[in-house]
């Protein structure tokens, strides 16, 4: 009977070997597609991410709700057919009213780029009320080269953008299907996309030659961070910064003059403490222009801080309400309670009650909480 059990399990042994044996060629010889694994993963384990999950939107003239958000690719190859989930909603249910699927404005993303995508409710419906984005997945693709350049003019902003310049094909095919995008951010971390304009070359730019465009578009008012980047069927540019800006509009100036951490009876602290409470204090000024009478101008001023590190984690958003009513000096407080120890950057901003920026954003403080 001994023997008997001892010859039973060494026969099982030898087949749960030849079992796994059969199952390991298998994964071996049959890899798993790619395909399959991009509809069991997440966007974050496939490398695209959406830099916001709370995207702008604002309802169209024609009554369709539009929302303008940002992916990211965080892999080290392009990729293109992005499939971004729009699910549109009213206050009084959990369930969409409607659903859509589009794809960002920029036909393959490079590694380690960004391409803002524009999307429409498929029809006018003023009950959409929120809004509600997710990643499908994508296609891996082939690269389009950086060889197209720009050299620009000012931006000048006043109640419209206007922009000028010149977009080079540096590269050995003709440049084709070429269109140009100025894409316009708000200031917070992460900036949203506030808006997409778009101009369609129509000629063919030939190799080392260069072609005029032009932007006049619609400002939105809370808009401090512009950028622009064109795509051609063979090429692109990347996402290049706007820095050079003329503003036309300003009647009266704002300016963020400083930036101090101060305790409860107004002493500048060097370094602060976890759990005590501490004043965020700036001097704002208004300048009146000379032909204006000065008039009563509300403001809010945001305080923002960021953990320091390449990833900087918004750790606290404050604001206090003011008004101007003539020329001078104001001193403004936010407090803050610091959670956790670390590194922070404290950076400060101030609008009109409408988000209307009135003043560029202000210096950057570094605190250390211990």
């Amino acid at each position: 009977m001994i023997y008997s059990t001892r010859l039973i399990a060494s026969v099982n042994r030898f087949y749960m070997k030849k079992v796994l044996l059969v199952l390991f060629l298998i994964f071996t010889l049959f890899p798993i597609s790619t395909s399959f694994s991009q509809k069991v993963d997440t966007p974050q384990t496939l490398g695209i991410v959406l830099t916001s999950n709370a995207p702008f939107n604002y309802k169209d003239a024609d009554g369709t709700t539009v929302v303008l958000g940002e992916v990211s690719n965080t892999k080290s190859f392009p990729v293109s057919g992005v499939k971004v989930w729009v699910g549109f909603y009213d206050d009084n249910s959990d369930k969409p009213l409607e659903t859509t699927i589009g794809t960002t404005i920029l036909e393959v993303i490079p590694p380690f780029g960004k391409s803002p995508y524009m999307i429409k409710s498929p029809s006018p419906n003023s009950a959409i009320t929120n809004v509600s984005v997710n990643l499908l997945g994508f296609s891996s693709s082939p690269d389009k080269k950086s060889l197209l350049s720009f050299a620009l003019d000012n931006l000048n902003i006043g109640e419209n953008l206007s922009l000028s310049g010149k977009i080079t094909n540096n590269g050995k095919l003709n440049s084709t299907n070429t269109k140009i995008y100025l894409i316009s951010y708000d200031p917070f971390t992460p900036p949203r996309v506030l808006g997409i304009a778009t101009t369609e070359i129509d000629d063919v730019i030939k190799v080392g030659d260069s072609h005029d465009f032009n932007f006049n578009v619609p400002r939105d008012a809370r808009a401090t961070i512009f950028k622009i980047v064109a795509e051609s069927k063979d090429y692109s540019s990347g996402l290049v910064d706007v820095t050079k800006t003329t503003v036309d509009f300003i009647s009266s100036l704002v300016t963020i003059n400083d930036i101090s951490v101060t305790d409860s009876e107004g002493n500048r602290l060097p370094d602060l403490m976890v759990n005590s409470p501490v004043n965020i204090q700036s001097e704002l000024t208004i300048q009146y222009s000379p032909n204006q009478k000065p008039e009563v101008q509300p403001y809010v001023y945001y305080i923002q801080i960021k953990q320091s590190g390449e990833k900087a984690f918004v750790e606290y958003i404050g604001k206090v309400e003011g008004s101007f009513n003539s020329n001078g000096q104001q001193l403004t407080t936010v407090p803050w309670t610091p959670q956790q120890d670390g590194l922070y950057f404290i950076e400060t901003f101030v609008w009109d009650p409408n988000a209307i920026p009135l003043a560029s954003k202000g210096p950057i403080s570094l605190v250390l909480v211990k």
